[in-house]
């Protein structure tokens, strides 16, 4: 089935303003007919009013009956019919209707000011008149013949003529000015969102090419200008995270090449000559390097998992006790000694799994620079937990210690390697604290090297944490 073409954002602004516009000149235009009508409609029945009381004045005022036809002059569109009460015969009647039969009867109405209302008569000889007919009244008159009736109309195409003739007009106008909004709102539409389009191709041809280029800033503080900010924002920390991207998969590519070269050396090696080969010695190297490579892997599947942003568990954790069985380990597996006179009883909120590696991290690259014995230690600082391992090995310069917790990056190299370190361990651990509030830093101490962590004891997050 075929995707349906959805319009474009200036089309469709474009639409829902024409329609709303045409919804308000709808309502105006109504309002307008009615208006004027009603107007109309006031104007003529004060018209009448005016007539039927000249009409009644001259009556009253006349010195003897009239017993024939009445001819009334007329005064603008309303023409007045005068009748007996019976309403059988036309006394008098203005020139426009002079031969007019009886136009119309009284009839009771309780809304009207007088208690009468006007009723038409329709008949064949009625027809043309009434047609011409858009309104009237009626009351009663006292001549010298008698009381009668007094009927006043509105005669001729006034009224209707008038709501007609503006109909037309705003049915012509009222599209005309539709196209003419159509046409602005469409051209105006274009300039706005101009500005829009030129940073979509710009953001287009970067993301193809080259991701250094950025938005030219538009100045100022509309919209327009917070949106480029914001993609220029957006494009830094794309470069930033493909810089790092294509540097940590270079630097992991390099790190599993040199264990898997060793292997493959020492195989074909020894594969080349079986007879002469030292196979104790060949397993050995497979196993190290084998090892190697499993810490390897395991360390990028965290960070892999770390960067894919994934919420973690929160629940007590207690260092002191991390402590102790990471020392009771290094006991197990070294012959170095650990004091760990200086653990005291620590608690946190966090993630078990988190301070569990934390702690063997930090403790494994102790052991690595040890000679013969780690000290541990762990108290409250304020509203953080404090750890401490430190080694009696030969020590480094604190003050350039802090490139050592970036990724891929060893005090020495080569030994690092032959003692299986990946160089993403503090790596890992400057990403556990970070996470957990808190921080990680080597600090002087009068012999061989100190690691101090810092974890907020609740465990979250603070927004001034640096990485």
């Amino acid at each position: 089935m075929r995707e349906r073409r959805q319009l474009s954002i200036r089309a469709r602004l474009t639409l829902i303003f024409v329609l709303a516009i045409a919804l308000i000149l709808s309502f105006t235009g109504v309002a307008l007919v009615n208006l004027v009508h009603h107007s109309l409609l006031t104007d003529a029945n004060n018209q009448i009013q005016g007539e039927m009381i000249r009409t009644q004045d001259r009556f009253a005022s006349a010195k003897r009956p009239a017993f024939n036809h009445v001819s009334l002059a007329m005064h603008g569109d309303v023409v007045i019919q005068v009748t007996n009460l019976q309403g059988t015969k036309v006394w008098a009647a203005s020139s426009a209707i002079a031969n007019a039969p009886i136009l119309a009867h009284q009839v009771a109405d309780a809304n009207t000011a007088n208690g009468l209302a006007v009723k038409m008569v329709h008949s064949s000889s009625t027809r043309a008149i009434v047609g011409m007919i858009s309104s009237g009244q009626v009351g009663t008159i006292f001549t010298k013949r008698g009381p009668g009736l007094v009927f006043g109309f509105v005669y001729g195409e006034g009224i209707a003529h008038s709501v007609n003739v503006l109909l037309a007009s705003l049915l012509v106008s009222f599209p005309l000015l539709l196209l003419m909004s159509g046409g602005l709102i469409w051209l105006g539409m274009g300039l706005a969102l101009a500005p829009v389009e030129s940073i979509r191709r710009r953001v287009d041809a970067i993301a193809a090419s080259d991701l250094t280029q950025r938005v030219p800033p538009s100045g100022g503080d509309d919209e327009i200008a917070r949106m480029a900010r914001t993609v220029n924002a957006m494009l830094d920390r794309l470069e930033a995270s493909s810089l790092f991207e294509q540097e940590f998969v270079s630097n992991a590519s390099h790190e599993l090449r040199s264990p898997l070269t060793t292997l493959l050396t020492t195989t074909e090696r020894a594969a080349s000559d079986p007879d002469r080969a030292n196979w104790p010695q060949v397993g050995e190297i497979v196993m190290r390097e084998g090892r190697r490579l499993e810490t390897l892997i395991d360390d990028l599947a965290w960070l892999a998992r770390h960067d894919e942003h994934r919420e973690r568990a929160s629940v007590d954790v207690d260092l002191d006790d991390l402590l102790f069985e990471e020392g009771q380990r290094v006991r197990l597996l070294t012959h170095l000694s650990v004091d760990t006179t200086g653990v005291h009883t620590t608690r946190v909120t966090g993630d078990p799994a988190m301070m569990k590696r934390m702690i063997r991290n930090v403790v494994d690259n102790a052991t690595r620079y040890a000679t013969h014995e780690l000290r541990f230690s762990s108290h409250y600082d304020g509203d953080q937990a404090v750890v401490t391992v430190t080694d009696d090995g030969e020590g480094m310069d604190v003050s350039q210690s802090e490139r050592f917790f970036e990724r891929f990056v060893r005090s020495d190299p080569a030994r690092a390697r032959e003692s299986g370190g990946t160089g993403l361990g503090l790596a890992i651990v400057m990403e556990i604290v970070t996470r957990h509030g808190g921080s990680a830093r080597f600090v002087a101490a009068e012999r061989g090297t100190t690691i101090e962590l810092r974890v907020q004891r609740d465990g979250q997050p603070l927004a001034t944490s640096s990485h």
